[in-house]
């Protein structure tokens, strides 16, 4: 089974990500899953069926047996008290379960795709203290934190300059990022670990403040 990282902090954060590599034939013998799976999954596109499948297999390492629901903004949830949050790249999936609210996203380092984009998520107080010096690893990171609480947030407040706003950080895999959601009436704080797998940076961001 191709997981290529497990980490396991107890309630605090659980994620599984997964190289969906196997033929379909062989992730299905491995799920086994039932009719009302199996008819959603034959009724998908290739590419999601297999987005599906990769699902499916890093909910079943997680001990969550459960169907996925969405809410009307598109957020994941599950029938139980666990909070969940999914993401996809490059044939990666990746799903983080907590018993605080989670987002999560993992994306395939492209330096110069990255530094195109800067000026539209990047605000300029963060730029004062952006260091020149592996500026596109940050960036990515950056990204990724935005992304997360934008995934954490239901999909309110869209506006990465507006309202996400990462805090100063060092370069130092699983260490806590402080970063922020805030409105016209208040902010709130929340917190962000990244680490590199395979050319990719996987961030999550808890709300356990």
């Amino acid at each position: 089974m191709p997981i290529i990282d497990n980490i396991n902090k107890h309630n605090l954060v659980k994620i599984i990500t997964w190289e969906v590599n196997e033929s379909n034939e062989d992730l299905l013998e491995f799920l086994k899953l039932n009719d009302y799976r199996m008819e959603k999954y034959q009724n998908l596109r290739p590419m999601q069926a297999r987005e599906y499948l990769g699902l499916r297999a890093c909910l079943k390492e997680l001990g969550v047996d459960y169907d996925v629901n969405y809410d009307e903004k598109g957020k994941p949830y599950l029938p139980t008290d666990a909070q969940i949050s999914i993401t996809h790249s490059y044939g990666k999936v990746a799903v983080g379960i907590s018993e605080f609210p989670i987002g999560i996203d993992i994306e395939l380092s492209r330096p110069h795709k990255i530094a195109n984009i800067k000026n539209k998520f990047v605000r300029l107080d963060e730029q004062e203290w952006l260091p020149k010096q592996d500026e596109n690893e940050y960036l990515h990171i950056i990204w990724g934190i935005k992304e997360g609480l934008y995934k954490l947030n239901g999909g309110n407040l869209w506006n990465f300059l507006n309202h996400y706003r990462v805090e100063a950080f060092d370069l130092k895999p699983n260490s806590p990022i402080q970063c922020w959601i805030s409105d016209d009436h208040k902010s709130q704080k929340f917190t962000a670990y990244y680490k590199m797998l395979e050319g990719h940076y996987l961030i999550w961001v808890l709300d356990h403040e």
